[in-house]
Parts: C-alpha cells; structure tokens; sequence
C-alpha cells in the first residue's frame, strides 16, 4: 500500500476554532437584539426609524452586531480558502482580500452608525 503523505501542524487551528465559537456565541445575542428591534422599528417605521440610532445602547449593539458578524464571517472565509485553494499564492492573496475587505466594511459601518447617532 501507499503511504498517505499529511501536512504538518501549523499548531494555529485550535485557536482559530475557539475564536469561531466564541464569535458565534456572541452573535446570537446580538441577533436577538436585531430580531427585536426589528419588531419594535416596524411598529412606527416613520417615527422610530429617523431617531433608532440616536440611542446610545442601539449604536453600541448595531457596532458590536455589525463587527463580529464581519470576524465571524471572515474567519469562516479562511477556512474555506484553506481548504478549497491549493495555490499558496492564491491563499495568501485571497485570504487577505477578505480581511482587507471585512476591515473596510467594518471601518465605513462604524462611521456611518457614528454620524446618525451624533448628527440625531
């Protein structure tokens, strides 16, 4: 028989799981709040949408919402890159394109939910 040749460990995968779990378990708050803003906005859209993130607690969880579904994405993203492209190039490449990505979005979010709450 053949011998199966295995990579060796790069020993960082544990780590990068744990991050995963725990950015998942902080979404699922995060989403119940969303879940029930929604409910709450849709009961008077013209009168609560304008003012919703002049609220500082609606501007802090819309911050955390929208950055850890971003790490929490991207994280995902590199598990699928590892795993899917065998270029090392390619991986580099693209793994970095989701973080620069994931990072821009971040960073442009934030500033939107900024100026609402201070310009409300």
């Amino acid at each position: 028989m053949n011998k199966i040749k295995i990579a060796p460990s790069t020993k960082t995968g544990s780590s990068h799981w744990l991050m995963q779990r725990f950015s998942a378990i902080a979404l699922i708050p995060l989403t119940i709040w969303l879940s029930l803003s929604f409910i709450e906005i849709l009961q008077d859209p013209q009168g609560y949408l304008p003012v919703f993130f002049a609220y500082p607690f609606n501007a802090m969880m819309g911050i955390l919402l929208i950055t850890t579904s971003l790490y929490h994405g991207s994280l995902g993203m590199r598990v699928i890159i590892e795993d899917y492209i065998t270029d090392g190039f390619k991986i580099y490449f693209y793994i970095m394109l989701v973080n620069f990505t994931s990072i821009l979005t971040a960073v442009a979010s934030v500033i939107a939910i900024l100026r609402l709450h201070l310009l409300s």
